[in-house]
């Protein structure tokens, strides 16, 4: 019933005055001038500051609104040496920023403590009991590390108890603020401050910043790791901390940092955006989908290499753990889908099972939002009847806003535009799908169901030099607001198609009207990056897109949607096409709506 699009490829017209002004004054090839326009990069001067972020882009931390009732509460519990706990979700950014706030502390001589919720026990967020427990330890000033900003009772429970609380999140405001001492949000309506996309680890550096009147010299990594993991857009303030963060990471001086990559078999490598996102993030969630997030918490505060490779070890082995759980669950949600969703009617995918990991399920729904183009909310129902779950959302719908408007049948939920968590009663589950399902169809146009390849840039053959690609890389880091070039070549001859490794698609391409393929050398690589010249022949790869060898069948030439990258091979350096989409050469590309 239900059906997998293929994409359509979108292509940006390129705004005809400032891309040879860019090109001119930059010296640029035109496909990187092309993708700095699409970024909304149009100026020398824009370009400049983008291409060499510096710490004069960072802005006043005390520009966001009650920075300086977090600022005095903090400085007096130190002070006073209270007893400060600091109360952090189970993800990655959570774990980031309460790793942050425990350092900072460490170097004013306090030893902060943490609490982190159970996710199976207690779920997300603040919660009575553990209100109730920290009060009776004595607790002065509660600090919380990306949650709070819904938590009102709990807050207002906090209060009364005697305690202080500072909130630092960036979810999604209610319209009923919690009574905090201070609540730090850059997304509340009057919060003052220019940039929206700071993650929680991003704004805990801000607090930190506006305590000690300067920029930290260290724990960019940390802020890094949040920001990526969390998603947050990669442009302004976030640029800069990530590409600093990235070099820390790379670097790893901290013994947590250098633990985890060693257990990730990369102790040396460079750290890119690709890595946090893909190896590392995903080892430190691992901890807070099946057991305890506090365990990542530990592996990132202690000062000792040897319990850091232990903690690590044991992180390793539940992110591998969770990749079996992910899979088995993908697996029956796609058939689920298949054979009960009928997308002719249905707006979005929502299912519910007993036998489902609820820490899981969160990643599952990302996955069948990319396969099938539509909102997915995934629920695991305990044996009390109560179904919490996740809901990631594609690029035009508000998840957030569009649960809201379900909130009659909710117990509790929270998040942004793309992703959510939730929790009902097992009963109001088909409730919830009839009335998310004709929001979405309320929200959308038919076509934002079409998954879409967008294109920054045709090129041709000869464009592809080291030049290019060393251009290129100068964009990075990559991600949301800022995401990886990606160029078109048309009318391609595939050679040696193959697949390779986990369901890897790898071939190689030629001009259609190039010289012969030549004999293919030991380890099959033509294109090296050492000089200027373009190669005869160009290795590709198209991860997880095994399935689409038919189009090789035909012996038709090709058109090709691809990122160029560098890849090592046998200590020589090549230039590889990494593929994101192909399809039978002809077919035009749309105009970019957005424009």
């Amino acid at each position: 019933m239900a059906t997998v699009y293929s994409k359509q490829w979108v292509q940006r017209p390129c705004d005809g005055e400032a891309h040879p002004k860019l090109m001119r004054e930059l010296g640029l090839q035109p496909a990187t001038a092309s993708v700095l326009i699409n970024r909304g990069i149009c100026t020398p001067d824009a370009a400049r500051s983008f291409l060499d972020p510096s710490v004069s882009d960072l802005l006043d931390p005390l520009r966001l609104n009650e920075m300086d009732r977090a600022v005095s509460r903090i400085r007096a519990a130190v002070q006073r040496s209270e007893r400060v706990v600091i109360y952090g979700d189970y993800d990655v950014d959570g774990v980031t920023a309460t790793t942050l706030y425990l350092d900072y502390f460490k170097r004013q001589g306090l030893d902060a403590d943490f609490y982190i919720p159970h996710r199976f026990r207690e779920g997300y967020g603040l919660n009575e009991a553990a209100i109730r427990a920290l009060h009776a330890r004595g607790t002065a000033l509660l600090i919380t590390a990306d949650c709070g900003t819904t938590s009102v009772e709990e807050i207002r429970l906090a209060r009364a108890l005697g305690m202080d609380v500072i909130v630092t999140d960036h979810h999604e405001v209610p319209d009923e603020l919690p009574p905090a001492t201070a609540l730090l949000n850059p997304k509340r309506d009057d919060a003052g401050y220019p940039e929206k996309g700071l993650c929680t680890a991003g704004l805990t550096f801000k607090v930190i910043q506006a305590l000690t009147g300067t920029v930290p010299a260290d724990g960019l990594d940390l802020v890094a790791l949040g920001t990526i993991a969390d998603v947050s857009p990669l442009t302004g303030e976030n640029r800069f901390l990530v590409k600093e963060g990235l070099k820390q990471l790379t670097e790893a001086r901290r013994p947590g940092i250098r633990a985890l990559k060693e257990a990730a078999g990369l102790p040396e490598a460079a750290v890119k955006a690709g890595t946090v996102g893909f190896t590392l993030a995903p080892r430190i969630n691992a901890s807070g989908r099946l057991t305890d997030a506090g365990e990542a918490v530990r592996l990132l505060t202690t000062p000792s290499l040897e319990e850091a490779r232990r903690i690590a070890q044991s992180l390793n082995l539940q992110n591998r753990q969770r990749q079996e759980i992910e899979e088995k669950i993908l697996e029956e949600a796609c058939a689920r889908v298949e054979s009960e969703v009928d997308f002719q009617k249905d707006g979005c995918i929502v299912l519910a099972s007993r036998q489902w990991h609820l820490g899981v399920v969160g990643i599952v729904a990302a996955r069948l939002v990319e396969r099938y183009c539509r909102p997915a909310v995934l629920l695991a129902i305990d044996s009390n009847g109560l179904a919490k779950g996740s809901a990631r959302s594609i690029a035009g719908f508000h998840l957030y806003e569009g649960l809201r408007r379900c909130r009659e049948f909710l117990i509790r939920f929270g998040g942004h535009h793309s992703a959510a968590g939730l929790t009902l009663r097992e009963e109001r589950i088909p409730a919830l799908r009839e009335r998310l399902s004709s929001i979405v169809w309320e929200s959308l146009e038919p076509d934002d169901f079409q998954p879409k390849q967008f294109i920054d840039a045709s090129v041709a053959w000869e464009d592809l030099t080291p030049r290019l690609v060393t251009e290129l890389e100068s964009l990075a880091p990559f991600g949301p607001a800022n995401p990886e070039p990606t160029l078109l070549l048309r009318e391609l001859i595939p050679v040696d198609p193959r697949i390779v490794g986990n369901n890897h698609l790898k071939f190689s391409v030629k001009k259609q009207k190039g010289l012969p393929v030549p004999a293919r050398p030991a380890g099959g690589r033509q294109a090296g990056l050492s000089g200027a010249s373009p190669a005869v022949l160009f290795d590709a790869i198209g991860f997880r897109m095994g399935d689409r060898m038919g189009l090789f069948r035909t012996g038709a030439p090709l058109d090709l949607v691809f990122t160029p990258e560098r890849n090592t091979w046998q200590g020589r350096e090549q230039l590889q096409l990494r593929v994101k989409d192909l399809r039978v050469a002809g077919e035009a590309c749309l105009p970019d709506r957005r424009a």
